[in-house]
């Protein structure tokens, strides 16, 4: 999978998942500044969309060898 299908499958869910995240914190109070709102999204973002490119191929890895 090249860099242009990571991005364009994962992207978006990291996104609104950093979305979620970001406004429950504002919500709660835990974050307030604007820069940290910010800062926090653009963190969330980079880490959710990691996470995504690395655990879907493990878990495609172990369901294909569960199914076949």
């Amino acid at each position: 999978m090249d860099l242009r299908e990571l991005i364009s499958a994962h992207l978006p869910n990291a996104v609104v998942a950093a979305i979620i995240f970001t406004l429950y914190n504002t919500y709660t109070g835990d974050i307030t500044d604007p820069a940290t709102i910010g800062i926090e999204f653009i963190s969330y973002v980079i880490a959710i969309f990691i996470g995504f490119v690395v655990i879907t191929p493990i878990l495609n890895k172990a369901f294909s060898t569960v199914t076949s």
